[in-house]
Protein backbone atom coordinates (compact mmCIF):
# COMPACT_ATOMS: atom_id res chain seq x y z
CA UNK A 1 0.00 0.00 0.00
CA UNK A 2 1.28 3.66 -0.78
CA UNK A 3 1.42 5.53 2.01
CA UNK A 4 2.59 9.05 3.95
CA UNK A 5 3.52 8.15 7.46
CA UNK A 6 3.47 11.13 9.98
CA UNK A 7 6.02 10.98 12.77
CA UNK A 8 5.60 13.23 15.91
CA UNK A 9 9.04 12.68 17.90
CA UNK A 10 10.37 9.72 16.04
CA UNK A 11 7.00 7.78 16.38
CA UNK A 12 4.40 6.82 14.35
CA UNK A 13 1.19 9.05 14.80
CA UNK A 14 -0.62 8.73 11.90
CA UNK A 15 -0.78 6.81 8.42
CA UNK A 16 -2.64 7.95 5.19
CA UNK A 17 -3.19 5.98 2.13
CA UNK A 18 -2.16 7.82 -0.45
CA UNK A 19 -4.01 5.78 -3.30
CA UNK A 20 -7.23 6.96 -1.81
CA UNK A 21 -9.20 8.62 -4.65
CA UNK A 22 -10.24 12.06 -4.19
CA UNK A 23 -13.52 13.00 -5.32
CA UNK A 24 -14.40 16.66 -6.87
CA UNK A 25 -15.52 17.83 -3.56
CA UNK A 26 -11.99 16.80 -1.97
CA UNK A 27 -10.46 18.41 -4.71
CA UNK A 28 -12.32 21.44 -4.49
CA UNK A 29 -11.62 21.72 -0.92
CA UNK A 30 -8.19 21.44 -1.10
CA UNK A 31 -7.88 24.44 -4.11
CA UNK A 32 -9.99 26.64 -1.53
CA UNK A 33 -7.19 25.49 1.21
CA UNK A 34 -4.44 26.85 -0.97
CA UNK A 35 -6.60 29.90 -2.32
CA UNK A 36 -6.54 30.60 1.72
CA UNK A 37 -3.26 29.86 2.36
CA UNK A 38 -1.92 31.89 -0.86
CA UNK A 39 -3.07 35.17 1.56
CA UNK A 40 -0.41 34.61 4.42
CA UNK A 41 0.27 32.42 7.18
CA UNK A 42 2.26 31.93 10.37
CA UNK A 43 4.57 29.55 10.97
CA UNK A 44 6.02 29.60 14.38
CA UNK A 45 5.08 32.93 15.11
CA UNK A 46 6.86 34.52 11.76
CA UNK A 47 4.24 35.50 9.02
CA UNK A 48 4.78 34.28 5.45
CA UNK A 49 2.72 36.85 3.11
CA UNK A 50 3.22 34.89 0.04
CA UNK A 51 4.04 31.09 1.21
CA UNK A 52 5.47 28.86 -1.15
CA UNK A 53 4.54 25.35 -1.84
CA UNK A 54 6.48 23.86 1.02
CA UNK A 55 5.18 26.16 3.61
CA UNK A 56 1.82 26.14 3.09
CA UNK A 57 2.79 22.07 3.21
CA UNK A 58 4.21 22.80 6.51
CA UNK A 59 1.25 24.86 7.63
CA UNK A 60 -1.25 21.91 6.41
CA UNK A 61 1.05 19.51 8.71
CA UNK A 62 0.83 21.83 11.56
CA UNK A 63 -3.26 21.57 11.38
CA UNK A 64 -3.27 18.08 10.94
CA UNK A 65 -1.16 17.59 14.42
CA UNK A 66 -4.20 20.00 15.71
CA UNK A 67 -6.56 17.91 14.15
CA UNK A 68 -5.26 14.76 15.84
CA UNK A 69 -5.10 16.03 19.15
CA UNK A 70 -8.56 17.33 18.80
CA UNK A 71 -9.99 14.12 17.31
CA UNK A 72 -11.12 16.04 14.53
CA UNK A 73 -11.04 13.20 11.64
CA UNK A 74 -12.47 15.74 8.82
CA UNK A 75 -9.32 17.45 9.53
CA UNK A 76 -6.78 14.90 9.64
CA UNK A 77 -7.96 13.45 6.44
CA UNK A 78 -8.20 16.88 4.54
CA UNK A 79 -5.05 17.63 5.52
CA UNK A 80 -3.26 14.40 4.38
CA UNK A 81 -4.91 14.59 1.11
CA UNK A 82 -3.44 17.92 0.91
CA UNK A 83 -0.12 16.86 1.70
CA UNK A 84 -0.80 13.68 -0.72
CA UNK A 85 -2.06 15.73 -3.85
CA UNK A 86 0.53 18.86 -3.91
CA UNK A 87 3.87 16.81 -2.45
CA UNK A 88 3.08 13.38 -4.31
CA UNK A 89 6.70 12.43 -4.04
CA UNK A 90 6.89 12.50 0.02
CA UNK A 91 6.22 9.88 1.74
CA UNK A 92 6.99 10.89 5.29
CA UNK A 93 6.18 13.63 7.56
CA UNK A 94 8.87 14.01 10.91
CA UNK A 95 7.32 16.73 13.16
CA UNK A 96 9.69 17.36 15.81
CA UNK A 97 9.29 19.74 19.20
CA UNK A 98 11.94 22.48 19.73
CA UNK A 99 12.42 25.32 21.95
CA UNK A 100 10.90 27.81 19.18
CA UNK A 101 8.27 25.51 17.89
CA UNK A 102 8.32 23.05 15.97
CA UNK A 103 10.54 21.27 12.90
CA UNK A 104 8.88 19.75 10.08
CA UNK A 105 11.04 17.66 7.44
CA UNK A 106 9.40 16.05 4.06
CA UNK A 107 11.02 12.70 3.15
Amino acid sequence: MNKIKLFVNGQVAFDFDKDMVLDESHLTFIDKMDSDMKKGIKINGELFSNPDKLQRAEFTVMNLIRALQQENQAIVEASCAYISNRLPEIYEVHVKSHESGVKVEFQ
